[in-house]
């Protein structure tokens, strides 16, 4: 006998109505499969292609997979665009500078390494290799700059004013504070360069470039002294040597341009760093190192010269190059953030809420001046 299962009646009636449903249900899933997935692969690859085979339906890996090919190339189709590898090129060149004071400041702080044997032997490496490079892709052409003698002695006084000052006194003034506070004081420099060009043209500000200069003026004034007149937050010598290498900035950034319209950047700034690194060496020479020498101290110091002094030089250039100097300084005011940020985070400084107020100010003249609008010649 067959053991055959006994149903209620309405056990049945249920039964009748699943399968029904189960049945329109699956009805449904075919038409919707047949109807809109094609359409919905080409909404996604954004073009016409032929439709799924019968195979390819019941693979769902097939679909994902050939979803995501499509997303890596529009990815990729982005990095070609000029614009947006010019911008990335830039942004990553100033967190590069600004990371780098961190190491700064921890080989200081952690190794006991001098402030002023590593500004002097970082310039004095990153030159030589720099123009090894430069040398070995145009020649004995990097020597044309000192055949002229008002170049040479533009040369020199770019080296020895300009690029010494600028790199000497900046890690001088992370020695004396931290690197956070050492990067944005040398981020006043657009502002002396505002203020020496209004004087020197005997030109008044306009509205934007008086706001910036307030906010300069405000942005230090919290650094230095916490919005106490009467005493100083920071070592005297942190806040000169900062100072110092603003105006030092400002000069390397304004004096060099007829040699910029001779010769390459990238030239001019090897040979600064090769003079200013010999000059500096006077003081604190390669071979009188002092402080931890392991893998970690040795491997920090490969990176500010590496890292810190030739790879986001030319990065750097290749993204002015793309977008222009306006957008590529803009961009570069990412230095002073990736430098706080690492600070903060990595080596513990402590920061009150008046310092960041003043590192706002002090960001915030880069955005002022770069709005400012722009007069065309008539």
């Amino acid at each position: 006998m067959l053991n055959v299962p006994l149903y209620s009646c309405e056990t049945l009636t249920l039964l009748t109505v699943y399968v029904s449903i189960n049945q329109q249900i699956h009805h449904f899933g075919e038409r919707f499969s047949k109807r809109y997935k094609n359409r919905i692969y080409c909404a996604i690859s954004r073009k016409n292609t032929r439709p799924f085979s019968q195979s390819h339906r019941k693979n769902g890996l097939f679909f994902c997979v050939k979803y995501f090919t499509k997303q890596k190339g529009a990815v990729l189709s982005m990095l070609n665009n000029r614009s947006v590898r010019g911008a990335l090129l830039c942004i990553f060149s100033a967190s590069l500078w600004g990371f780098t004071g961190t190491v700064g400041q921890f080989l200081f702080q952690e190794m006991g390494i001098s402030s002023q044997w590593l500004a002097s032997n970082r310039m004095l490496s990153a030159g030589i290799l720099l123009l090894i490079y430069i040398y070995w892709r145009k020649g004995k052409e990097i020597f044309d700059i000192w055949k002229n003698k008002n170049d040479a002695r533009d040369m020199l006084l770019f080296s020895l004013i300009g690029m010494l000052f600028m790199q000497y006194g900046y890690f001088l003034a992370i020695g004396h504070s931290n690197a956070a506070t050492a990067t944005v004081l040398q981020y006043l420099a657009p502002v002396m360069i505002v203020i020496y060009i209004s004087i020197r043209y005997r030109k008044v500000p306009s509205f934007f470039e008086f706001a910036a200069v307030l906010c300069a003026l405000l942005g230090t004034f919290l650094l230095a002294t916490h919005g106490n007149i009467k005493s100083l937050s920071i070592s005297p010598l942190a806040l000169f040597w900062g100072l110092l290498s603003a105006v030092a900035l400002a000069f390397y950034t304004v004096f060099p341009q007829k040699l910029l319209q001779r010769y390459d950047t990238i030239q001019l700034i090897a040979w600064g760093m090769l003079l200013g690194g010999i000059c500096t060496n006077f003081v604190a020479p390669f071979w009188r190192f002092q402080g931890a020498l392991n893998v970690v101290s040795v491997s920090c110091i490969l990176f500010v010269i590496f890292f810190g002094a030739m790879l986001p030089y030319l990065t750097f250039l290749y993204g002015v190059k793309y977008i222009g100097p306006t957008k590529s300084s803009l961009l570069a005011s990412v230095e002073p953030l990736s430098s706080t940020a690492a600070s903060v985070l990595w080596l513990n400084t402590k920061l009150e809420w008046i310092d960041y107020a003043g590192i706002i100010c002090i960001i915030a003249t880069v955005f002022l001046l770069s709005i400012q609008p722009q007069h065309k010649n008539t």
